[in-house]
């Protein structure tokens, strides 16, 4: 439970601490449009299909609510924060790895128990994930200008 904690404690720091590039509008769309996302998932894997469970108990609690709703926001915040137009598929790999290192921690501390899901089986869909997000700022958040 602790690494839970500490994980959105880093995240929080670095949320005032970074280099905002994001706007105020790109910061409340991002944040609804990730939590979504991250329910649905959540949603599917472990509700549904009973992949994977967090927390001690099988039910929703707060924590499980915290992780889902807070921890992908904040990571997609700091990821398109820092994020370059060179180099970004190297960019969502590293982020990737990062994402998939923060699960094998809540997995070693008993907060996260895998059933079905392999726990490699995350890297491409962060992968995924990390590359539509970017894909889907540019496109649709920051509305480029028609010019270009």
């Amino acid at each position: 439970m602790y690494v839970l904690w500490i994980t959105f404690a880093v995240l929080i720091i670095f949320l005032f601490v970074m280099p905002k590039t994001l706007t105020w509008r790109g910061n409340i769309l991002v944040i609804p449009l990730v939590s979504y996302c991250a329910w649905i998932a959540h949603f599917l894997v472990a509700v549904k299909l009973d992949f994977v469970d967090f927390g001690p108990t099988k039910e929703v609690e707060y924590s499980d609510f915290f992780l889902v709703t807070l921890t992908p926001p904040l990571l997609a915040i700091t990821y398109l924060n820092y994020l370059k137009n060179k180099h970004y598929i190297m960019y969502a790999v590293i982020w990737s790895v990062v994402s998939f290192f923060i699960e094998y921690l809540l997995s070693q501390s008993g907060f996260m128990k895998h059933h079905e899901w392999k726990l490699w089986y995350s890297l491409p869909v962060y992968l995924l994930s990390y590359l539509g997000l970017k894909v889907v700022y540019n496109k649709l958040i920051k509305c480029p200008s028609r010019d270009s």
